[in-house]
């Protein structure tokens, strides 16, 4: 089953957007499907939304659940809006 999606906190979207519209290389570390902390070096492409949950993806293809995300760029995302 399915986690249920707890949206992030909107400054912290911003910071997502603002470096995929830069094309910034980024630190992300996220939980994998593995619940391990990963830790990945890349570029967001896109954020999007798909049945009311948001994801990003990655220059390699990678899609991950916004509230999977942990840090990126040493910003610690906490899991309230």
């Amino acid at each position: 089953m399915d986690k249920q999606y707890k949206p992030i906190a909107c400054g912290l979207y911003d910071e997502l957007e603002l470096r995929a519209l830069r094309r910034q290389t980024v630190c992300l570390v996220f939980i994998n499907d593995k619940n391990e902390n990963e830790t990945i070096q890349c570029t967001i492409t896109d954020l999007f939304s798909k049945d009311k949950t948001e994801y990003l993806k990655t220059n390699a293809g990678l899609v991950i659940r916004l509230d999977d995300v942990v840090e990126m760029d040493n910003i610690i995302f906490n899991k309230t809006c």
